[in-house]
């Protein structure tokens, strides 16, 4: 292996560790979640069980980070495997209860839990792991193997479900997640300890206090980046992530499994772009990675046009499948470019709750939006492609000022600043 390879030994074994962690948490999720579709033939408990597991996540993720940079991040990543493992080991031994449901409802919130400690504390291992000229590639692997997580773990749960007793299935994913703290052992990580005020819930405020006060007023330009990211989900993807179904279910009319697969681009798009990134790297970078926001809106117009004349309905859906891939490509590329940013102007001290309140307001803008374009489908459902069309609009005016904020990059902090 060349001296200078991405994939020396620490940062292979955080990705290994990354792989099986975020692909169990989802499989053994999704499962559950269909156990109980099972058991209750209840489609209101089964999507009220998968949504109330998401809010630990974003609701703790903040504290996460605080933990992220007071302890060893090696550490908390191997421990919360551990209590992965054993959480699926105690739930074996309940499988038989007639409190089933609340069991599983209790289980799916402890895995969203664990989740909520364990992304900021592999997050804020990047930069420490990889050379900084290697950063924006080592954020596309990550990003791949989350979105490859998110994707395939509900398909891979579908499927293991199908064949399998869930029984077994907990047994594999405690068998994994030993597996993969066995190979996070052998890591290492540079840590220098802090100093607390001695109480927890003192020192979580605080710290997160010093986040909000670090983007917010001692870093003017990268708290512009976040709301430029945190904008972008609100208008733009959640609109997609609205109209998507709405478009291709409702105004074309076509079978939930053609829609399935319109949606499988969704995903192909965040893995692309983590797959292109290195080659982008070589033309763009933070200071006109703009040109990313405007290629985005530039690739809706398609669907807007899909939206607004008579058309082949599978010709529509073609165009439309092709458009929300090279719209997610070009979003995520510049996500990508953002988050370097983010790592790269934040101290180590304050990598992962910087990254932990970052990613709690980028996920905030998600329901926001989606609960907007919810509304506006109900609303414009004979006029879809106005939607569209406010989305690009404002998509392409995010573009033009993310143009105005990046260069500003070249210049010295003072002149930002004053």
């Amino acid at each position: 292996m060349k001296k200078n390879s991405l994939f020396k030994k620490d940062f292979t074994l955080l990705i290994i560790g990354q792989i099986i962690s975020l692909f169990g948490n989802s499989i053994l999720r999704f499962s559950l979640s269909l156990y109980i579709l099972d058991v209750t033939g209840s489609a209101g408990a089964f999507g009220g069980i998968l949504a109330v597991s998401m809010i630990p996540t974003i609701l703790l993720s903040p504290f996460g980070g605080v933990l992220a940079d007071r302890v060893n991040r090696r550490n908390i990543i191997v421990c919360l495997d551990v209590i992965t493992a054993l959480v699926c080991i105690l739930f074996l031994t309940q499988l038989g209860s007639d409190q089933i449901v609340y069991l599983v409802a209790v289980m799916m919130i402890v895995l969203s839990i664990i989740q909520s400690m364990y992304q900021p504390a592999v997050q804020s291992s990047i930069p420490i792991l990889v050379d900084k000229n290697q950063l924006l590639q080592a954020n596309g692997i990550v990003v791949q193997v989350n979105a490859l997580a998110n994707f395939l773990g509900p398909v891979l749960g579908g499927v293991l479900y199908g064949f399998l007793d869930l029984k077994v299935i907990a047994i594999l994913s405690a068998v994994a997640f030993l597996f993969s703290t066995v190979l996070e052992v052998f890591i290492h990580m540079p840590f220098i300890k802090q100093t607390s005020s001695g109480k927890v819930v003192n020192t979580v405020i605080i710290d997160i206090k010093h986040a909000l006060t670090f983007i917010s007023r001692d870093n003017p330009i990268l708290f512009k980046v976040l709301l430029l990211v945190a904008t972008i989900n609100l208008f733009f993807s959640s609109m997609i992530m609205i109209g998507l179904p709405y478009i291709v279910k409702v105004q074309l009319g076509l079978s939930s499994q053609l829609y399935g697969i319109a949606e499988s681009f969704l995903a192909i798009g965040a893995i692309g772009a983590g797959l292109v990134i290195g080659l982008a790297a070589k033309k763009y970078s933070i200071y006109n990675s703009y040109i990313f926001i405007l290629f985005g809106g530039v690739f809706l117009l398609p669907i807007a046009l899909v939206a607004s004349i008579q058309m082949p309905p599978m010709i529509a859906y073609v165009i439309i499948c092709i458009s929300t891939l090279l719209c997610l490509l070009s979003v995520g590329i510049f996500t990508i470019f953002a988050q370097t940013f983010v790592q790269t102007e934040t101290p180590n001290t304050m990598l992962g709750k910087v990254s932990a309140v970052v990613s709690t307001i980028v996920m905030c803008s998600y329901p926001i939006g989606q609960s907007l374009y919810g509304m506006l489908f109900d609303l414009l459902s004979n006029h879809v492609y106005i939607i569209i069309l406010f989305a690009i609009i404002v998509e392409v005016l995010l573009g033009f000022l993310a143009k105005r904020y990046l260069t500003q990059l070249k210049k010295p902090l003072s002149t930002i600043n004053g």
